[in-house]
């Protein structure tokens, strides 16, 4: 029989029989707009499923019960989120899945009221002390992207300050902080179109920067957000077509990026290396959890490199204060060093900008997101510090004197307690106006600190000290920005109750406990010290062979045969003795990590001991060259006196050729 092909058409191109029929669907839903047309699938829907469609009709609900039956599934999706970031677990566990924790948390965030403020406390608890992974990389774009949004279309356009904006703020903070750690560790090579988005978000963010000028607390993480979203894009170069019509024009199946050779993505191809102010910190923090015998070594080293924080690019000296920091919460040695560093920092800073003709009118003319930042980790240390002396000198500084200073224009501490009794100058037009940020700073976190000590009465003491600083600080106060910070903190603290916060046996029992970054950068130095630091072997103990118990009437037969076998062969400590070959012990884990940090800091210190002779030398050379011009340029001028005075082209003790020949004759 003959074979008869039958002509197919396909009218849509080459499509799966269910994009076949959803097109089908969405066609009938055009040309159909007056039938209610239902599509009954066969799986069942979810009703705990977060949806554009909830979302919408949550904020659009009017009636009462509506409300309410809508607010009662929200809170259920609110604990399937939580159960699943892990808050309780540090992010870890088999029901741990975060990133889709983390989407459903910032769709939710769409909604108002308290499900708006829940869903970004969970996005704040959740990537403080999650650990860094980086299949995490697509969902903290998506994060961000959300975040820049709403910052941009949304919330600066409220002519008032909501506490959503704050934390919103704070979530973007941690989400680009923990972008840039995965770009310095080479983990963002394959994420192109991801930055071009990004890149075109953070164009309308600096715009709205603006805004938040008032507002320190808020500047710092939207300044943080755009340094490092300038170094995750680098450099961006794209037409001037819009990413729609190139969606359009591109081929199914392939990006923007690929589809048309016009759009061009320039990267800066740089080796990702961090500063030495960076990695000596990295080097501290190792040193301290490994107990290293080397560690004020390691301390003074760092101290060289405090030059590295008046650099431009401010990023990597940011994230040396936070692994700086964590190091400072157990060893007091390494606060003392933090404190000197900010204080330099400080004092140089403005001691540069008086010299200056236009002193400090602009935030611009110095890194002030430093000394911010400062405060915050500084703030960290007072409430997460493992011992009371900690705490205690990151609130009063190492001399235990509550009095003002006498000269107050000069900055003795960079502690909480000096920070707000410095004034750079007596007049308040002066170069006081570049310091304000800082002291808003230390205002704000202080009633942070204030709310978070509240219920605890192991550090009540503590508490009143700092109720105390605030109060004092309130009636010297005379800017009025720098009082600000207390109603800000304040309107942010007295806010609806976190039940992911206060719940647990170990939070204070307060009205409101503001969520504070306490692991961060113990995860940052934890990614960074595997990325450039050499690894370090596991304590892994000695094999033991198992003890077998045997029977009485087993041991009484075996023990001849254990009698011909000693003499028979020598165990392996006699063969040993026998050769003379010594048996040292076994190295534990604290030793190999002090020989091997040993051999890091000594590998490090000659190469750098290497430059410093190369240069020594050319400075002597240059020295000895320009010794020897003087001396020449010397005696020309003695010689040209000389011929002035006597007309004489003689040197001295010379004498002239006439007399050399007569007495050559004699």
């Amino acid at each position: 029989m003959p074979v008869i092909k039958v002509p197919v058409v396909h009218r849509f191109g080459i499509l799966s029989n269910r994009q076949h029929k959803e097109l089908q669907k969405e066609l009938l839903r055009k040309y159909l707009p007056s039938h209610s047309y239902e599509i009954h699938s066969d799986k069942p829907i979810n009703p705990l499923e977060i949806t554009e469609k909830f979302i919408q009709k949550f904020n659009d609900a009017t009636n009462p019960q509506d409300k309410e039956d809508l607010l009662e599934l929200a809170k259920k999706m609110l604990a399937r989120c939580k159960r699943r970031s892990g808050l309780g677990t540090l992010g870890s566990g088999k029901h741990v899945d975060l990133p889709v924790a983390w989407t459903e948390a910032i769709i939710l965030a769409q909604c108002k009221g308290e499900i708006q403020e829940e869903a970004l406390d969970i996005l704040l608890i959740s990537l403080d002390h999650a650990p860094m992974n980086p299949e995490h990389v697509p969902v903290l774009f998506f994060i961000a992207e959300s975040i820049l949004y709403r910052i941009c279309c949304d919330a600066a356009q409220k002519s008032y300050l909501y506490s959503s904006e704050i934390k919103l703020s704070k979530v973007g903070f941690l989400v680009f902080l923990r972008l840039l750690v995965f770009h310095l560790c080479g983990h963002l090579e394959t994420s192109g179109e991801h930055t071009y988005r990004l890149h075109t978000d953070l164009k309308a963010l600096s715009a709205c920067a603006v805004c938040y000028h008032p507002y320190p607390n808020i500047l710092s993480a939207v300044q943080f957000m755009l340094k490092a979203g300038e170094t995750i894009c680098g450099t961006v170069v794209f037409s001037d077509v819009s990413l729609e019509e190139r969606q359009k024009q591109s081929p199914l199946g392939m990006s923007v990026l690929d589809s048309d050779p016009v759009v061009q993505l320039k990267l800066e191809q740089k080796e990702n290396t961090i500063q030495h102010f960076l990695w000596h910190s990295l080097v501290v923090w190792v040193c301290v959890h490994n107990n290293s015998s080397r560690l004020d070594e390691v301390l003074q080293h760092l101290l060289f490199y405090k030059e590295e924080l008046h650099r431009k690019n401010w990023l990597d000296s940011v994230l040396g204060l936070l692994v700086l920091g964590e190091a400072a919460k157990l060893n007091l040695s390494c606060l003392k060093v933090l404190m000197d560093l900010v204080r330099d920092f400080i004092s140089s800073s403005v001691s540069l900008q008086k010299q200056k003709d236009n002193c400090m009118k602009n935030l611009s003319s110095w890194h002030w997101e430093i000394g911010y930042i400062y405060t915050t980790v500084l703030r960290d240390i007072c409430l997460s510090g493992i011992t009371s002396d900690l705490q205690k000198t990151a609130f009063l500084g190492f001399c235990d004197c509550t009095k003002p200073p006498k000269h107050p224009e000069e900055l003795s501490g960079a502690s909480f307690v000096d920070l707000l009794h410095y004034s750079p100058s007596h007049d308040p037009h002066d170069c006081e106006e570049l310091f304000w940020v800082i002291r808003y700073g230390v205002v704000y976190n202080l009633v942070v600190m204030c709310n978070e000590l509240c219920g605890d009465v192991s550090r009540e003491g503590l508490r009143n000290a700092v109720w105390k600083a605030l109060q004092k600080q309130k009636n010297n106060e005379k800017d009025s920005r720098v009082l600000e910070a207390i109603r800000v903190a304040e309107a942010e603290a007295n806010g609806p109750a976190n039940p992911f916060i206060s719940s647990s046996a170990n939070a204070p029992s307060s009205s409101r406990t503001l969520t504070s970054c306490q692991y961060v950068g113990w995860r940052v130095a934890n990614v960074f010290s595997q990325v450039y630091l050499p690894p370090i072997g596991p304590n892994i103990p000695l094999p033991s062979k198992p003890k077998q118990k045997l029977s009485p009437m087993q041991y009484q037969h075996s023990e001849q045969r254990d009698v011909e076998k000693r003499t028979a062969c020598s165990s392996l400590r006699e063969e040993l003795l026998q050769a003379r070959i010594p048996i040292y012990p076994y190295p534990d884990i604290l030793t190999r990590t002090d020989r091997e940090l040993k051999k890091i800091i000594e590998d490090q210190w000659q190469k750098e001991l290497q430059i410093r002779l190369k240069e020594e030398e050319e400075l002597l050379e240059k020295e000895l060259q320009e010794k020897q011009k003087k001396e020449e340029e010397h005696f020309r001028e003695i010689m040209k006196r000389r011929e002035e005075k006597l007309h004489k082209k003689t040197k001295p003790y010379e004498l002239p050729v006439k007399h050399k020949a007569e007495d050559l004759i004699q």
